[in-house]
């Protein structure tokens, strides 16, 4: 095997290890608004909760929530999907919040190009394909889990970092929860 081959199978490689690595939005296409466009969102950012079943039964199965993250209390979170769901914090094994679209892809395609670039620099790609990688991996990583707040199982100084994040940050005290509508019709 020369050494082109074994540089297009290296970067073909570990481009498919970066493509598959990057983290994934729970949130649905579209929901999340631009970097440029989080400041001025009235809305709360994209939360995702997956729930511990109330015993080790192998009947009882856990469950995922995800919606837009309307406030917490003492005891609950609240969340918006196709209505308002009222989880008990207790129950939540983990917890993921999202504030923005990501362009991972992007990053990715971008070091995925630049790195087959390099094949055009002969013997010197064995220096500048790797410097490709050794940055571009990392950026695109590195977008992938921006505006990302997950915690394992969420403590009480989570909820109360990711609460400026909320549609009412304040609390729901004097909020009339049945009249709370969702941003846009989601599929069912």
């Amino acid at each position: 095997m020369s050494i082109h081959n074994k540089i297009i199978f290296t970067i073909v490689s570990i481009s498919f290890l970066l493509f598959t690595g990057c983290a994934a939005s729970y949130a649905p296409d579209n929901w999340l608004p631009d970097t440029d466009d989080v400041p001025q969102n009235i809305y709360g950012g994209w939360i995702t909760v997956i729930t511990a079943p109330d015993s080790l039964s192998p009947e009882e199965k856990w469950m995922q929530y995800g919606g837009e993250f309307i406030s917490y209390d003492e005891s609950n979170i609240y969340l918006l999907y196709d209505s308002l769901y009222q989880i008990r914090k207790s129950k939540i094994g983990n917890c993921t919040l999202e504030l923005d679209q990501k362009n991972a892809t992007a990053y990715g395609v971008w070091v995925f190009l630049g790195t087959v670039s390099t094949i055009s620099h002969g013997y010197y790609s064995v220096i500048t394909a790797p410097l490709w990688l050794a940055t571009g991996i990392p950026s695109a990583v590195g977008e992938s889990v921006r505006d990302r707040y997950e915690e394992e199982p969420p403590t009480q100084e989570y909820w109360d970092s990711i609460n400026k994040f909320a549609r009412f940050p304040q609390g729901i005290s004097d909020i009339d929860l049945t009249t709370i509508k969702p941003v846009f019709v989601f599929p069912k």
